[in-house]
């Protein structure tokens, strides 16, 4: 019997590993080799060159599958390099928005403070002029009076030769009473414009503070759609609280004078705002575009 020697050996292929298999080889023994019959002298040879050839077959076989499964990995590490990219710029994009969103709130904080102290300064300033009008009205009524008094004192007297004098001075006491009386008339109907147009003021300046309370747009408000995000899902709107879009109203989206789908504004700058599609309320196989025109939803629904 001769003994077989097998050595493991590695297979290389574009200096990449390829596969392994074993080269096993028989030690001589050319006792044996004296004895074998001449038809057949290295029969144990043939074999196990057999045996070699199956085996590199089958190395080759695993070493083309292990190719493949490792290609798929490397392109799996590549998409997941690529996702991981993306998620990053998407991650930096919302940080970006976030900080936007941040001043839009803080500026909107701002507003409403400065409106709350423009409508308490005009309800002061109308007070005054209501004290005012008073006041002149209080004048005027004392003056009619005293106009009524000295003309029932001219009926009162005797002669009027002799008492040409004091006719005179009663005359002329009452012309000046009356032209005090066109002035106050006049002072008192300027305090009452001055006094409506504050009250107009002072009312716009409520209904602001009302449509900014009661999260409703303007019904003034008319703007477009200035952009939109399809990967984040976000709508621009070419407006912002300056023209009377309101954070957290709804508004309608327009196009060839009928409503498409409505919008929840979630942001509001002040010439600025970013909404949502609320997409329950889209017109089957309609989507919004740049160009539509918005307003808000009770305007839309007045046929406004």
């Amino acid at each position: 019997m001769q003994a077989i020697e097998c050595k493991s050996r590695v297979v290389l292929k574009n200096n990449s590993f390829f596969g392994e298999f074993s080269d096993c080889r028989m030690t001589a023994n050319t006792d044996s080799l004296l004895q074998t019959p001449p038809h057949d002298k290295h029969p144990m040879v043939n074999t196990l060159g057999t045996l070699t050839a199956i085996v590199l077959a089958f190395s080759a076989f695993v070493a083309y599958k292990n190719k493949g499964a490792f290609e798929a990995q490397v392109q799996q590490v590549k998409a997941e390099e690529a996702d991981q990219k993306q998620n990053t710029m998407n991650y930096e994009g919302l940080r970006e928005e976030i900080t936007a969103l941040e001043a839009t709130k803080k500026e909107a904080s701002e507003e409403r403070d400065s409106l709350r102290g423009e409508v308490e300064k005009q309800t002061t300033a109308n007070a005054a002029v209501q004290a005012e009008i008073d006041t002149r009205q209080k004048e005027l009524d004392s003056t009619k009076n005293e106009v009524a008094d000295a003309q029932e004192k001219l009926k009162e007297l005797g002669d009027l030769e002799e008492l040409a004098p004091k006719i005179e001075r009663l005359q002329a006491s009452i012309a000046e009473l009356e032209g005090q009386v066109a002035t106050l008339n006049t002072e008192i109907e300027r305090l009452r414009g001055e006094k409506t147009s504050t009250g107009q003021v002072l009312v716009a300046a409520k209904n602001k503070q009302s449509q900014i309370t009661s999260g409703q747009s303007f019904p003034t408000m008319k703007t477009t759609i200035r952009s939109i995000d399809r990967r984040l899902g976000i709508v621009t709107l070419a407006a912002g609280i300056r023209s009377g879009v309101i954070g957290g109203s709804r508004v309608a989206v327009i196009r060839g004078g009928e409503k498409i789908a409505e919008l929840n504004v979630k942001a509001v700058s002040a010439n600025l705002a970013t909404a949502d599609v609320i997409q329950s309320s889209l017109q089957e196989g309609l989507d919004v575009a740049p160009g539509d025109v918005v307003i808000p939803v009770e305007s839309a629904t007045s046929g406004n």
